[in-house]
């Protein structure tokens, strides 16, 4: 089984599946994906001029993100057929979010139009792949928040790269997780189950009972 946690920055997905990881780890095997474990090392750069290094650090990310999943990939097979018991995934950000990032860095033209075509080439490659293998996610959890909230949440995780960038960049990601058709029908159309997770007001531990119990409704935990 594969669980995807999404979501804006800040919302809060990185706390919740540790909780979640936490939980599920007593009665599975569980394979936790950290959103930190792929860094790209043009982040930095991007930060500071996204004009200039959005193209190559989008698909930095995209990438080290697509051979976390491989190598995930790889180990769930051995791991089958060696044993009976299920093999769970518990993905802090997939590679399917970055196609939010891409989308919203070629609206601002941070990324040219001839780059786009290039990075949407190698993102349906990836999909592909993804589908071919039949390894789409089975739960896509999108937590959302109002936007103050989520301001709220990672200005008191105090990261200076995020404090640093300018809150109308926030506002932007913020619309194009959340307002944008086309970017939930693009969830929609590539993970077995999409399903929308409210936290406002809530503590990360309830969130995470909330999708505890979806998933005992299910009858997959």
């Amino acid at each position: 089984m594969r669980i995807v946690i999404s979501g804006t920055v800040g919302v809060g997905k990185s706390t919740v599946s540790e909780l979640l990881f936490k939980k599920l780890k007593k009665t599975n095997h569980l394979n936790l994906l950290k959103e930190e474990t792929v860094r790209s090392i043009y982040l930095d750069y991007y930060y500071k001029d996204p004009q200039e290094w959005a193209f190559i650090s989008q698909l930095d990310f995209l990438l080290g993100r697509f051979k976390q999943w491989l190598l995930d990939e790889k180990k769930r097979e051995l791991f089958v057929k060696n044993n009976k018991n299920n093999y769970i995934t518990l993905y802090d950000r997939h590679f399917l979010d970055d196609y939010v990032f891409a989308e919203l860095h070629t609206i601002k033209e941070n990324i040219s139009n001839i780059n786009s075509i290039t990075y949407q080439a190698i993102y349906k490659e990836l999909i592909d792949k993804m589908n071919f293998l039949n390894a789409r996610p089975d739960y896509f959890f999108l937590l959302t928040a109002d936007f103050n909230t989520v301001i709220e949440r990672f200005r008191d995780r105090n990261r200076k790269a995020e404090k640093d960038v300018d809150l109308e960049y926030w506002k932007d990601l913020f619309h194009n997780y959340y307002k944008r058709p086309m970017i939930q029908n693009h969830f929609k159309r590539n993970v077995e189950k999409f399903i929308v997770i409210d936290t406002n007001n809530k503590t990360p531990e309830i969130v995470m009972e909330e999708i505890l119990n979806y998933l005992k409704k299910e009858k997959n935990i």
